[in-house]
């Protein structure tokens, strides 16, 4: 009797869902938030959850169809079970899902054209991301922090956040390949440091050394671990009345630096430490041979002419056993010549793309509207724009997967106000494919929500060994650990 009244309860909630009947079609794509359509995923992702923008919409009712199989998500939003997501993706991997979108407004259910949902061959090959949330002003900060994302699913745990510092601002945190077992960022404020973890060792150095004039920011890590890139800045900002841009970020004084961090010193260098050029964003070729930066000529008047300051991106030969730079600086993308501005140069791990951001001019394109991504095939020497993944505003601060299949960036495109996370898949040809947001459980009520930016992002094969509790005592104990600069 009891497995009676058990079955018919079932069969009576099932008759009571809210599932589309006397539907009515439409030839027109369903209007979702994210815009999820045609997009290319690694099959380990997590589920592409979304919504759509509509008040008036009561129910959603999604069909997932792949390979073998097929999923089902009915409510407010279309949220997948992410065991059943990653059966099927994982079965539809090198092909493609199809995805039906009914509607319900005043009672009435619409279907629109379904849509297709691509599942790349390749593997994302990586735990997760590392980024830091800031709101997205620039006079002041207040709350922030460095966080780690599970991809595979929707977990987010902080690495720091600045309340357990004083509320000092933390920048700027960035993995050696991916690999979080030496990774670095820096603190500005009364417990100001650069953080230096290699291995069993967290070192909390003195946040700058005078003779150097800034800090130790824009890190990336040698190949080998053995050596960290720093760009020291003095930034200043400008900030426009009248203008479709808000501010303007710029360098009064930068240069590059070299740490070595077994033996704790500062190696400065005539070619990348200059009177005349401004030198910013650091970046090892990943057989580490090489150091690539981005160069730009001083100028007499910020005030005035801030918008004749264009970056080139260069390189200069390395010397990894002694930490030395040989040879003359070569000019790997001439931006200026085009009447632009290089930045942010990363060199796909397999060495053969530099992805960089081109802009109008400047060195901080993230509140350029102009700003694109473009990418240089460094065998063919051709350069263009990665048109698929860019939009009318700004695209910038962009990291690879260690295999080279995957690109993360950080994009305006939503609002024009809120930097977000999207990633795209990249061919062995260079072709990106259309990118996606990154997934949230409930991306209207995230973005709704939500008061922080995201910035620098990067990948991260594992998490954080370190828990925020240790880092912050560490930086909180006043103890710093010295370094010793060296060169000329």
């Amino acid at each position: 009797m009891r497995t009676l009244l058990v079955s018919f309860f079932v069969c009576l909630l099932l008759s009571c869902s809210d599932r589309p009947h006397d539907v009515t079609t439409t030839d027109t794509l369903p209007p979702i938030y994210p815009d999820y359509v045609g997009v290319t995923i690694p099959a380990d992702l997590a589920p592409l959850n979304f919504g759509i923008k509509d008040s008036d919409v009561e129910t959603l009712d999604v069909v997932v169809k792949g390979k073998d199989g097929e999923i089902h998500a009915n409510g407010d939003y279309a949220d997948f079970d992410i065991d059943e997501w990653h059966a099927l993706t994982q079965k539809c991997r090198g092909d493609s899902l199809m995805v039906t979108v009914c509607a319900k407004r005043d009672g009435a259910w619409t279907q629109y054209k379904e849509f297709p949902i691509y599942v790349s061959g390749d593997e994302l090959g990586e735990w997760g991301l590392t980024y830091r949330l800031i709101p997205p002003g620039y006079e002041t900060y207040g709350n922030m922090g460095l966080y780690q994302r599970d991809l595979h699913n929707f977990d987010q745990t902080p690495i720091i956040e600045n309340r357990d510092i004083d509320m000092n601002c933390v920048n700027c945190h960035t993995n050696n390949r991916t690999d979080p077992t030496r990774f670095t960022f820096h603190v500005r404020g009364d417990h100001g440091a650069s953080v230096v973890g290699h291995g069993d060792n967290l070192d909390i150095l003195v946040p700058r050394n005078e003779a150097m004039g800034g800090g130790m920011v824009y890190p990336y890590w040698h190949p080998s671990g053995n050596l960290i890139a720093y760009s020291t800045n003095q930034t200043h900002q400008l900030f426009h009345q009248l203008h479709d841009k808000r501010v303007e970020v710029y360098d009064n004084t930068s240069d590059i630096i070299i740490y070595d961090v077994a033996n704790r010193q500062i190696r400065r260098d005539s070619r990348v430490a200059t009177a005349d050029y401004l030198e910013n964003y650091p970046a090892f070729s990943p057989d580490g041979r090489w150091l690539y930066f981005c160069k730009a000529e001083k100028i007499d008047s910020i005030w005035s002419d801030y918008k004749d300051i264009r970056y080139n991106i260069c390189r200069v030969a390395l010397d990894s056993a002694t930490a030395e730079l040989n040879g003359e600086v070569e000019t790997v993308i001439d931006a200026r010549a085009m009447g632009k501005s290089a930045n942010q140069p990363r060199i796909s791990y397999d060495g053969r793309f530099l992805l960089y951001t081109l802009s109008d001019y400047g060195c901080f394109p993230i509140w350029h509207k102009e700003a694109d991504l473009w990418i240089k095939d460094l065998v063919s020497d051709k350069a263009f724009p990665l048109d698929a993944a860019n939009s009318p505003d700004a695209e910038s601060f962009h990291n690879w997967s260690l295999n080279s299949r995957w690109i993360v960036f950080t994009s305006r495109r939503n609002d024009g106000l809120y930097t977000q996370l999207l990633i795209a898949h990249v061919s062995p040809e260079g072709i990106v494919s259309k990118p996606f947001l990154l997934p949230q459980r409930n991306p209207l009520e995230y973005d709704a929500e939500t008061t922080f930016s995201f910035n620098t992002p990067d990948f991260a094969s594992a998490p954080l060994r370190y828990s925020p509790e240790e880092i912050s005592r560490k930086i909180m104990n006043e103890e710093r650990t010295g370094t010793v600069l060296i060169g000329n």
